[in-house]
């Protein structure tokens, strides 16, 4: 086989497989997670800020200010996706032929940079200009994400460590209502509280992608906080997740196979429409509380125990699943809690505002859900360029949900907006049925799989046939190609 088709994992090995201690595997895992851990949480938790910034300066004077009226504010909501969409493809590309870290954190600095120009803006043409901007540069940010998460813990370990970073979106809800309540009681500035806030955020992106250019690692071989007996260690400890830590050549056949996998375009499927609702929240979710009856101010600080919720979610389902390892059950209890929530918001009277609240809270519930899907797409989807184009088109269709989103809350429906309200109920519900879909073809595959190895009669014990095993898991094959593999459920 051509040297440039392997992982780079096995090259690092030798080829051959070492026995490593539970010790010695715990000891470096304790080691990635205090650095790269860290690493991952705070630019997630400054991604999820940069973005909703927009949601937070719709109570901060940004209508007025640049003149915005009826649709044109669900349209910045939803332009910034159509940013995602545009780069989704080249991303995925370039992350196969590109150091990751690096290429992570080129485009960190670009985004804090269109961030902060946001403050230049005046008017509709120019904010419409900068999310879309702001959207080709963040969409490299969730699928880095998933492929380095796949690179580095090994399939049980996932959840959880998926849904710390992307629990930090619940951090950044926090933080970032408060932030938002804080300057908006700003009125004797030169600058309006809303510029205030979009130069803040935009220039502490910026600093962070520099420091990240510098240290955050392209995978195990030149992580700077491991010596050169852990960077084997943490390679190894991952042989069983039948990955390695990423092969720069483009692989045509892995891509045509991600096309004409159906789990693909049920992950795609589910990304589609659980954003959808997604949308509409991240964009109206200040406007949504208001709407209950609470003015302005208030508006943006009862934003924060959503946080609350979407992280505590994010912490305790992927906890019970990587426990239990099972990914669509737990994450279809979670999209459950989430159209409870939005049945809540359709029949409770606006005058109750108290239960409204706890059904726009339990709404955030979803975002576990999600990270469970992404985490299954990384347990189950083998090889390198496979993987990463179903994450693309996993991607793609969230940037669709979301652009979807902010168009199905439209001015006509204020102020009880009951139409944006109800398609999160329905859509939700329908999610649910596509998880179970997905968790019925997994299952059928991995008992056709165990009814071909019982007719094979090859002796998995037999030193030979386990030495093949363990080296074909890192020759960066796909899960068609690796008929010992079994689908997480």
């Amino acid at each position: 086989m051509n040297d440039s088709n392997l992982d780079p994992a096995l090259k690092a090995t030798g080829g051959a497989i070492r026995e490593v201690s539970a010790e010695a595997s715990a000891r470096v895992l304790k080691k990635i997670d205090r650095h790269l851990l860290p690493l991952m949480c705070w630019i997630y938790m400054v991604q999820f800020a940069d973005k909703s910034s927009l949601n937070y300066s719709s109570l901060m004077g940004i209508k007025g200010d640049t003149h915005l009226t009826g649709y044109q504010y669900s349209w910045l909501g939803s332009i910034f996706y159509a940013g995602y969409i545009f780069w989704e493809f080249p991303t995925t590309y370039l992350f196969r032929r590109l150091p990751v870290g690096k290429y992570l954190s080129i485009n960190i600095v670009l985004w804090g940079a269109v961030l902060a120009c946001h403050a230049a803006t005046s008017n509709w043409a120019g904010l419409m200009t900068t999310r879309c901007i702001l959207g080709v540069f963040e969409a490299t940010i969730t699928p880095g994400f998933v492929v380095i998460t796949s690179m580095w813990y090994k399939q049980n370990e996932q959840a959880r460590r998926m849904g710390y970073w992307l629990g930090c979106n619940g951090v950044a809800s926090i933080i970032g209502s408060l932030i938002a309540y804080g300057l908006s009681a700003v009125t004797t500035s030169a600058l309006a509280p809303w510029k205030i806030l979009f130069l803040l955020f935009g220039l502490a992106t910026v600093v962070t992608g520099v420091f990240y250019l510098w240290y955050m690692p392209d995978n195990q071989l030149n992580a700077k906080f491991l010596n050169e007996e852990e960077r084997v260690i943490a390679i190894e400890r991952i042989r069983d997740n039948f990955q390695g830590i990423g092969n720069r050549v483009w692989k045509w056949e892995q891509f045509w196979e991600a096309m004409r996998d159906p789990r693909t375009w049920l992950y795609g499927l589910y990304s589609l429409i659980m954003n959808i609702p997604n949308g509409g929240n991240t964009t109206f979710g200040g406007v949504i509380i208001n709407s209950f009856g609470f003015d302005s101010r208030t508006s943006l600080l009862l934003s924060a125990p959503a946080g609350a919720v979407d992280l505590g979610s994010k912490l305790f389902f992927p906890y019970l699943s990587d426990r239990f390892m099972d990914r669509t059950l737990f994450s279809g209890i979670a999209i459950l809690f989430a159209m409870l929530g939005g049945i809540l918001m359709i029949v409770i009277p606006l005058e109750h505002r108290g239960p409204l609240l706890f059904g726009y809270y339990l709404i955030a519930t979803a975002g576990a859900s999600w990270c469970l899907v992404m985490v299954l797409i990384s347990n189950n989807t083998l090889g390198y360029t496979k993987k990463v184009t179903v994450n693309s088109v996993q991607i793609i269709c969230y940037a669709a949900g979301n652009w979807i989103g902010p168009q199905t809350f439209r001015s006509s429906d204020a102020p009880e907006y009951r139409t944006g309200k109800t398609i999160i109920a329905c859509l939700y519900g329908v999610t649910a049925l596509v998880l179970l879909t997905i968790r019925l073809v997994n299952i059928r595959e991995n008992k056709r799989r165990d009814k071909l190895q019982t007719r094979s009669c090859v002796d998995l014990n037999d030193p030979e046939v386990k030495a093949e095993i363990e080296r074909s898991k890192f020759m960066d094959l796909t899960d068609y190609q690796q008929p010992h593999f079994r689908y997480v459920l």
